[in-house]
């Protein structure tokens, strides 16, 4: 009896089985039907979103070559009118245009014309003296002196030196959270120093945009003094970085960190330098000059290479692995 127990379990438990084939091999080409329908839609959802990156990439890529040609733009229309040689003459960009100079107090102001202070006591004569256009040859002023003060530091990090004695790292993983870290500062100080420029307390020190009458001499000085602060910040994150040493399986992607930490420092060096070629031309532009002067708007470009980023981040999550 148990037996037969047994035989029947066994028989029913085939049966069951059998029916189970039975019902994939007839009902086969629905299941197979169902789930290409549910690839293709896991396709078709993977496929727009990387479209939808594609196009906002595409974008991206069109504002920031719109912002390069504005930027170029201005920067030759300046040049036309300061009479620089580099100009390229021709019809204006038609990107909005600001004053860079303070319009004279009438017609007949005689007072000189600012020049670039290289010490203390020339930018102290600047406050004091207030000739035509000193707040912002106060302001270029600080943004030299501060500048040529760290000048070879900022020809290494352009350059990509490492100098002796930098701090090894032997492990993969460690280096690539050491160079994460220093991305990661490079990218939150970038963001703070285009909130600090953009902040309405910057213009009004230079008597716009707040409600001030004047220009504040000391609010001046003291920006001019915090954007530099920010470019020293950046700068010692492109030295700790410069200052890894690995194996060298790992040395090319520390040189791709590197000229991300330097991209910003680029984008102060060059502002500085239009900021000093502005103020070194003002004596023979304002010279015979009436009413407010349009040189052109002067940007702050903190952009960094989206690509090479996106391609280090990569490499960076692969080494922790």
């Amino acid at each position: 009896m148990a037996r037969r127990d047994s035989g029947g379990g066994g028989f029913v438990g085939v049966l069951g089985m059998l029916f189970l084939l039975g019902m994939i091999v007839k009902y086969i080409w629905w299941i197979v039907g169902a789930a290409a329908v549910i690839g293709l839609s896991v396709g078709i959802y993977y496929a727009s979103r990387a479209a939808i990156q594609r196009a906002e990439e595409r974008q991206r890529r069109a504002d920031r070559r719109e912002d390069e040609l504005r930027i170029r733009a201005e920067r030759q229309r300046r040049w036309t009118l300061l009479g620089d040689s580099r100009a390229v003459y021709g019809k204006d960009g038609e990107a909005p245009t600001r004053a860079v100079t303070q319009p004279p107090a009438d017609d007949d102001d005689d007072r000189p014309i600012a020049r670039m202070a290289t010490t203390a006591g020339e930018l102290a004569a600047l406050k004091r003296d207030k000739p035509q256009a000193w707040e912002h040859a106060l302001f270029a002023s600080v943004l030299m002196q501060r500048t040529s003060a760290v000048l070879p530091r900022l020809r290494d990090s352009e350059l990509g030196f490492t100098a002796s004695g930098s701090m090894r790292v032997s492990t993969g993983p460690y280096l690539a959270s050491a160079l994460s870290d220093l991305l990661d500062q490079m990218l939150a100080t970038t963001q703070q120093l285009a909130a600090f420029v953009n902040a309405r307390a910057f213009m009004a020190a230079f008597g716009r945009g707040g409600g001030a009458a004047e220009p504040d001499a000391e609010a001046v000085e003291h920006i001019a003094h915090r954007l530099m602060d920010y470019q020293e910040r950046l700068l010692e994150l492109s030295e700790q970085c410069r200052e890894l040493a690995a194996p060298s399986a790992y040395t090319d992607v520390i040189a791709d960190c590197a000229r991300l930490l330097d991209m910003p420092l680029q984008g102060i060096r060059d502002f500085t330098a239009e900021y000093v070629e502005i103020i070194e031309a003002l004596p023979r532009v304002l010279e015979h000059a009436t009413g407010t002067i349009h040189l052109g708007g002067l940007a702050l470009d903190l952009d960094v290479d989206d690509d090479l980023l996106s391609t280090t981040e990569k490499r960076l999550h692969a080494m922790v692995r």
